[in-house]
């Protein structure tokens, strides 16, 4: 064998066995240091995120449920208020109820009725009602609740009806001390009180005396309260007394009435 094949021979066995070992090395990774260092920093990075943005994290979750806590308590609050209300009117109906078997001489328990509306006039003191011709309603029908005397029936309709008050300068009624019996007659001011008139000078009446129906003026039964004597004034001059009475009924709380006729 010539020299120059035995060195092309040595060549090509050199060459193999480089190759045998190149492939058998793992891959060179210049960058592999820097890519370490990367990912720590990125590791690094986050978890200073985490730290930062959990507290503000747990504060919106907190805050949400605050929220939810207190929409929930408006819930129960709103649904308390809705009971109460029940238990109210529960109580104001049995009271109206009760009228029935309490009953006055000649005259009948008709039925209950719902006040909806107040007529916005400082001189009229009327409300009306939810009943009316086609539930039997009539005119002068008396208007009482537990407490005392409302008022009458003056108009009518069909579905509704018009109560003149207590109160009415255009309202009167026959009325006697209950104490003394001594007999008057009550008229509305157009304000929170009334007047009791034809009480004789001479008359011995005191602040707190109660003013009851006397049915002698054939439209009112006897005995319905009306009020009480808040005030007397003793003129020197003149027949009478100027008396004020306070109905027992205050008109800016009724929301029902019981009507009565003969």
């Amino acid at each position: 064998m010539s020299r120059k094949r035995l060195l092309l021979f040595l060549f090509i066995i050199l060459s193999i066995v480089l190759m045998s070992y190149q492939s058998n090395r793992e891959k060179l990774l210049p960058f592999r240091f820097l890519n370490k260092a990367l990912n720590q920093f990125n590791s690094v990075t986050n978890s200073v995120k985490d730290s930062v943005t959990s507290p503000f994290k747990k504060m919106l979750l907190r805050e949400e449920e605050n929220r939810r806590l207190q929409a929930e308590l408006k819930r129960l609050l709103t649904e308390q208020q809705k009971y109460k209300e029940v238990l109210l009117e529960n109580k104001r109906l049995r009271e109206l109820l009760s009228l029935k078997e309490q009953g006055y001489k000649g005259y009948q328990h008709i039925t209950a009725a719902r006040v909806t509306a107040r007529v916005p006039d400082q001189w009229s003191q009327t409300f009306v009602i939810d009943k009316g011709f086609l539930e039997g309603i009539a005119k002068n029908m008396i208007a009482i609740t537990p407490k005392g005397l409302v008022g009458k029936i003056y108009d009518i309709s069909n579905s509704y009806s018009y109560l003149l008050l207590l109160t009415d300068v255009n309202f009167s009624v026959a009325v006697r001390l209950q104490e003394n019996r001594r007999e008057g007659i009550i008229s509305g001011t157009g304000l929170r009180k009334c007047r009791l008139k034809y009480i004789p000078f001479e008359e011995e009446v005191k602040i707190g005396d109660i003013v009851i129906t006397s049915g002698l003026d054939s439209l009112f039964p006897e005995g319905i309260p009306v009020g009480y004597i808040t005030k007397i004034d003793k003129k020197e001059k003149g027949l009478f007394q100027e008396i004020e009475v306070t109905p027992f009924e205050d008109n800016r709380k009724i929301e029902e009435i019981v009507l009565l006729q003969k």
